[in-house]
């Protein structure tokens, strides 16, 4: 595969400033791109050797993705990763799946990833976890949209305690 600057359908990384990282290449836009990404970092090399607390801030990253797509949806992978017991990349695939991106049913995806194994049976339970959380996502933003609620203000990213409310 060779990404096209400005092309992509999708733009899908398990760390947020790669994310923003790969809207600042290009390869994003904000008629075409759907943006799904973890909200976990990973620290750069200059975080790590400021003295004390070197992180960046996250709000600025979350206003590229919104600015430079034309939809996103930002959720904890690692947490999901972790109650589910699986992988992030069955996480990913049920954000994709959750997305309505592509003409699959999520019986379809489903299929691919069942088994009668553990890893199957966690794969699943990922899965579902992040097609739930995107789909409550989506039915949220399409509520907003019919009510003429457009978001304000810089993006932020749910607390844990909204995350795990929206999990349920």
């Amino acid at each position: 595969l060779n990404p096209l600057p400005g092309r992509l359908d999708a733009l899908v990384s398990s760390e947020l400033l790669e994310t923003a990282r790969q809207i600042g290449n290009g390869l994003a836009s904000v008629d075409r791109t759907l943006v799904i990404s973890a909200s976990s970092r990973a620290l750069t090399t200059a975080e790590k050797m400021t003295m004390g607390d070197g992180r960046r801030p996250e709000g600025p990253l979350l206003d590229v993705i919104a600015s430079h797509s034309q939809r996103h949806h930002v959720m904890d992978m690692a947490r999901l990763c972790q109650e589910s017991g699986t992988l992030v990349s069955a996480v990913m695939l049920g954000a994709i799946a959750g997305s309505g991106l592509l003409p699959f049913s999520r019986e379809h995806y489903e299929s691919v990833l069942a088994g009668p194994s553990k890893a199957a049976q966690a794969s699943l339970r990922g899965f579902a976890l992040a097609f739930d959380l995107v789909t409550r996502q989506r039915e949220q933003a399409q509520r907003d949209r019919m009510q003429g609620i457009t978001p304000s203000g810089p993006a932020r990213l749910p607390t844990q305690d909204e995350q795990a409310r929206a999990v349920r």
